[in-house]
């Protein structure tokens, strides 16, 4: 009977370490926070396109006061040069429309050089911009997407701005 009694007592003190155990390692894994998509991953899910690994890409933050963002990406291969711009923005005022730019200085320098790089589309979910050339802007680290009235030689209202 002491037999029963002690197999009955070990047979107990492992099922209670078993429950300890569960218990402890459940309170672990809802105190890890669930993984956040990247800011890249973000736009891929919303504009439902496939982001290419060997492009330079640069985050385009909102400097107008409002809630926009941006993903550009830039690449010179073979002799080609091409840009891209995906953006969350709200639909502009009539007669108002978003253009890009490429920027080639510092904000403290007295003449960046900008490159007019196009009217952006509205297309399913946002804005978008495509710009080939056969000039090389590798150097240009700037970009600039202004809210335009009429077409200019630099931007009228930055709206998003960014930096490779």
């Amino acid at each position: 009977m002491k037999r029963n009694v002690v197999i009955g007592l070990i047979a107990l003190a492992i099922f209670v370490a078993i429950i300890y155990w569960y218990q402890k390692n459940k309170k672990a894994s809802e105190l890890l926070p669930a993984a956040q998509p990247t800011y890249e991953q973000s736009f891929e899910d919303k504009f439902n396109i496939q982001i290419p690994e060997d492009v330079d890409k640069a985050e385009l933050k909102d400097v107008s006061g409002g809630n926009g963002s941006g993903l550009a990406t830039k690449q010179y291969e073979n002799g080609r040069f091409t840009h891209s711009v995906l953006a969350d923005l709200p639909d502009p005022a009539a007669g108002y429309f978003y253009e890009g730019w490429l920027v080639n200085g510092n904000e403290g320098d007295l003449s960046p050089v900008y490159v007019k790089t196009g009217k952006m589309s509205l297309v399913k979910g946002g804005y978008l911009l495509e710009f080939e050339s056969s000039k090389d802007y590798s150097g240009y680290a700037g970009v600039v997407i202004s809210l335009e009235k009429v077409f200019g030689s630099k931007p009228d209202k930055p709206i998003l701005e960014g930096s490779f």
